[in-house]
């Protein structure tokens, strides 16, 4: 097939070609045996990814391989990013990379091809549980040290159910092991490993743990123990979990999840039933350290008893002058404590009568300034009462002697009339001048005369009884003012001695 473009070998004449020319030459014979875009499925290895983000890789089968590179434009619009071992399926334009010789394919799009989809779900719901943080190694449960019931979730069919038997068996047959079976590969086999997690096995009473086993398989076989929903049912069980799924190199989503991988279903009743000799050494062990442990005490017990009855006997003497002296001290502590005890009571009865003496007196005091203050307030209005009195005798008498001499005057007739009729007038203007007078005086005598010329009355706020010498307000005391007609509150500010000379 002859190039357009490529040099023409047989008809040329020249018989040496530079390694440029010759590279050309083979560079346009690819690219036009193998025009526009073309698809090649095979295995990525050694991927790299430079700097620039451009990715280089190596495309193979089983017998040949190519270079492959993935540009970085092209990249950015791929979700999927190829891994070394993944089976692929590139799209893309062959070419000669001139500079090396190499021809390889420049990749357009990437897509899992074959058992390259599962590796891509696989790690789907593996990255979904790392980041939920189900996969920690914290979150893993220790084995029951000695499970009396364990259910083993598989199939029937095949050896893992007589594998696991014996073995269990043979170690220790105290343990009960309860089959539910399920389908492990092919439709429905989820469903079934799920139904047998949610209802059959919360109805087993007091179950230990529980073992999902098969007998290893292709990665189509144990697809159904990559199931993210299988995953999230095994986290959730009450009790802890051993997977037995596939081989050491088949790892599946059930073997990261639970709380023991093992290789093989034997492996696992080998890790989860421990030997009933093994069982019985350590019973033996633990007892024969009990022994050792009780014995020891008891003798430790023995040598303190035999000391002390051997002190007790050896020296009576001391024992009992321990005892006379332990009774002396006692006698001398209560002797101590009754004496204590009078004084206390001596002082607390003479505290008693100071106490009630003191309040006796200060009551005295305060009833006998009280009397005194009662006289000083009482004796002007006494002596107001008794002038009051006094005007009223006045007063009878005078009308009594008016009455007599109007009756006197009424028997008599002629010219003395009106000279008694006048010293009559006379008198009576004396009585009344004089009525005026002690009216005056007695108003005066009054403690509130002095309202009317200009001064006030105080009292103390709390009682309101009167300011005088006898009783000074103190500092910040209220008071109150009296003047006609109103009260006005008064704060003291300072109490300073009148000599009564403006000094």
């Amino acid at each position: 097939m002859k190039v357009a473009g490529t040099p023409d070998f047989q008809n040329d004449i020249r018989t040496v070609f530079t390694v440029s020319e010759l590279t050309e030459g083979i560079g346009l014979a690819i690219e036009g045996a193998f025009p526009g875009f073309l698809h090649v499925e095979g295995e990525v290895s050694n991927l790299k990814e430079s700097s620039s983000g451009h990715a280089y890789f190596t495309l193979k089968d089983s017998s040949s391989q190519i270079r492959g590179v993935f540009f970085r434009g092209q990249r950015r619009n791929e979700r999927f990013l190829p891994r070394d071992g993944d089976q692929v399926l590139a799209t893309g334009r062959l070419t000669l990379y001139r500079p090396r010789g190499e021809y390889q394919i420049v990749v357009h799009t990437m897509e899992p091809a074959g058992i390259g989809k599962f590796f891509l779900e696989f790690r789907r719901v593996q990255h979904t549980l790392q980041e939920e943080g189900l996969l920690r190694p914290d979150r893993k449960r220790p084995l029951p040290a000695y499970p009396f019931k364990i259910a083993l979730v598989t199939s029937l069919k095949g050896a893992v159910v007589w594998d696991f038997l014996r073995i269990a068996g043979s170690r220790n047959p105290a343990v009960s092991i309860v089959i539910l079976p399920v389908r492990v590969q092919g439709d429905g086999a989820v469903e079934d490993i799920v139904e047998a997690f949610t209802r059959s096995i919360p109805r087993i009473d007091a179950l230990d743990a529980v073992v999902i086993a098969r007998g290893g398989g292709s990665i189509e076989d144990l697809w159904p123990f990559n199931s993210e929903r299988l995953a999230r049912t095994i986290l959730s069980c009450p009790v802890p979990v051993v997977s037995a799924v596939g081989h050491e190199t088949n790892v599946t989503i059930a073997d990261l999840v639970s709380d023991l991988r093992v290789a093989t279903p034997s492996e696992a009743a080998e890790k989860l039933v421990p030997h009933s000799g093994e069982l019985q050494r350590r019973v033996k062990g633990a007892f024969d350290r009990l022994t050792h442990v009780l014995l020891n005490e008891l003798r430790k017990e023995n040598l303190r008893y035999f000391r002390a009855r051997d002190r007790l006997f050896l020296w009576p003497h001391q024992i009992v002058s321990f005892h006379q002296r332990r009774e002396r001290s006692e006698g001398r502590l209560i002797s101590i404590v009754e004496r204590k005890n009078h004084s206390f009571s001596m002082e607390r009865q003479e505290i008693h009568q100071r106490l009630e003496q003191s309040v006796f007196h200060l009551l005295r005091q305060k009833r006998a300034f009280l009397e005194k203050t009662a006289s000083r307030i009482k004796t002007p209005y006494a002596l107001y009462v008794l002038k009051r009195e006094k005007q009223e005798s006045l007063k009878g008498r005078l009308q009594t002697s008016m009455a007599r001499v109007f009756s006197f005057s009424s028997l008599r007739q002629g010219g003395g009339q009106d000279r008694l009729v006048k010293s009559m007038r006379n008198r009576l203007e004396e009585f009344r001048s004089m009525h005026r007078t002690l009216t005056e005086r007695l108003q005066a005598a009054t403690p509130f005369s002095a309202l009317e010329k200009g001064f006030a009355i105080l009292f103390h706020a709390r009682d309101r009884t009167l300011v005088s010498p006898a009783r000074l307000p103190h500092s910040g005391e209220i008071l109150l003012a009296r003047i006609p007609g109103f009260e006005i509150g008064l704060e003291v500010r300072s109490v300073e001695t009148w000599t009564g000379d403006g000094r």
